[in-house]
């Protein structure tokens, strides 16, 4: 027997995140080690999964565009720890923590764009990617071991690399929303 069955967007993340904290590495550092989660929809989900408490996002696409939620919702960290599993929150200083990250501990992170050769991408709506672009990228050099959270929405059909070819915040004469990159 066959069976075929539909998720909305929504029900996807939720998937994910159930995936992802049923992963050994993730069980492991969530009792004995660190769990790094970087802020949207579908890291969210799993925060929620991991500790019940869920994360700011801080941009959105909506058919006004790209747009950053400022002001909109001030309260929550857009970046958490979960340090042996207690809830931290991260924002302003994830440099400290992947100084403190190794081997034994997880970063999550979610994509604004994947593609079928493993790659992903997340959009930058602030100079140098801000605080989180300055840091995750590199956390694997350290040892950690670094997920990417994101559906098959996300999916581009052309390699990344020639999708991000020609993007740039910078780049841009007009952008529909804030420009990102």
């Amino acid at each position: 027997m066959k069976c075929q069955f539909s998720l909305t967007v929504t029900e996807g993340k939720r998937l994910i995140a159930k995936a992802i904290a049923s992963l050994p590495e993730v069980r492991h550092a969530l009792g004995e080690g660190l769990i790094l989660l970087k802020g949207g929809t579908t890291v969210s989900a799993l925060s929620e999964e991991l500790c019940g408490q869920p994360l700011r996002i801080s941009g959105r696409i909506t058919p006004r565009g790209t747009v950053s939620s400022g002001a909109a919702e001030p309260v929550g960290a857009h970046s958490l720890l979960l340090r042996m599993g207690v809830p931290e929150t991260a924002d302003g200083r994830l440099a400290d923590i992947g100084r403190e990250m190794g081997p034994e501990d997880v970063c999550v992170c979610g994509a604004n764009l994947i593609d079928i050769h493993g790659a992903a991408a997340m959009m930058a709506g602030k100079d140098l990617c801000g605080e989180p672009g300055s840091v995750i990228p590199v956390l694997q050099s350290e040892g950690v071991r670094c997920f990417v959270a994101a559906g098959l929405e996300k999916l581009s059909p052309v390699p990344l690399g020639n999708a991000c070819t020609g993007a740039g915040r910078k780049v841009s004469s007009w952008s529909m929303g804030m420009s990102v990159g």
